[in-house]
């Protein structure tokens, strides 16, 4: 197996670069590894996924990709089911985007899928933009009055808000993708992006080895911690940044994983548990830092 020579974000040398794992979810020939940088602490498959092959899984395998590592429910076979799927994540990203969404105006979502944060904005009359190089949902978002392009290159007008969910980790080069993304932004605009935390409790704090398995995926060039995040934007001059925490899957979706080893267990047990253990949970994991999310909330420095 090929080893780095240096980290690709900091560009610290070999002996500074560790293997996290060799079990890379879609990896079939098995010649991949993760690794993480002691320097800047970023997570990075290694050798990265040719430009050739990537346009390919993304045109032609993705949503099936998707649904094989999802679980049950997970909503990747059509546009209705992921928007239906996707019900709660809506809910938890409006708790604190409506701060920043008083009035209508222009919004862009990178990666929109079947665009289950775009639709209620456009019906409370906010213009709605998209980018999604993925086949399948980009005709039902285009279809329902989002304006949709391929790549943010095409675009050529300023926005209130850009984001994206759990795209980044997926971008070749995450600097320019940000810079791109700045570029486009009103002076008072706002870029709001979500990524998973490498230090997700069922990769630290409870060290399932099923989970080891399925959560480092061949889809992603990146992993994040909150010391390699503060890295990666410290490289980038004339902005200012907040790291916020959060926890996207409950109490449940963990006992399952113990139990089953497996995913798909988001609210089973709710009915049981109820909301106020449930919030209990994901608020002592958000204190810990070994929770599941991280939201980067970025502004140009004027």
């Amino acid at each position: 197996m090929a080893i780095p020579s240096t980290c690709p974000l900091c560009s610290s040398e070999a002996q500074h670069q560790n293997v996290v794992t060799k079990h890379v979810y879609g990896d079939e020939e098995n010649k991949h590894a993760f690794y993480q940088c002691e320097t800047c602490d970023v997570i990075y498959l290694y050798p990265q996924l040719s430009i050739e092959k990537e346009q390919q899984f993304y045109a032609k395998e993705f949503e099936g990709f998707m649904s094989s590592r999802s679980g049950f429910n997970a909503g990747w076979h059509g546009p209705e089911e992921h928007i239906k799927a996707n019900t709660k994540q809506y809910e938890r990203r409006w708790a604190y985007l409506k701060n920043h969404l008083s009035k209508p105006g222009q919004v862009l979502e990178l990666g929109c899928s079947s665009g289950f944060m775009l639709l209620p904005l456009l019906e409370m009359g906010f213009d709605c933009y998209g980018v999604e190089p993925s086949g399948v949902f980009s005709d039902f978002v285009r279809n329902k009055g989002v304006h949709i392009y391929e790549n943010i290159t095409e675009i050529d007008i300023q926005f209130d808000i850009i984001m994206n969910f759990f795209v980044m980790e997926h971008i070749r080069q995450p600097i320019k993708f940000i810079q791109d993304s700045i570029k486009l932004l009103k002076d008072d605009g706002l870029l709001i992006i979500e990524i998973p935390n490498a230090n997700d409790p069922l990769a630290t704090i409870y060290d399932i080895n099923s989970f080891e398995r399925f959560y480092w995926s061949i889809a992603h060039h990146w992993y994040f911690t909150e010391k390699s995040v503060q890295y990666l934007l410290g490289r980038i001059p004339g902005i200012e940044f907040n790291i916020f925490r959060d926890q996207r899957y409950d109490l449940s979706n963990h006992l399952v994983w113990a139990r089953d080893n497996k995913p798909g267990g988001m609210n089973q047990f709710s009915h049981i548990f109820g909301d106020k253990l449930d919030s209990l949970y994901k608020e002592t994991l958000i204190k810990s830092g070994f929770c599941d999310t991280l939201i980067l909330k970025i502004k140009r420095i004027h």
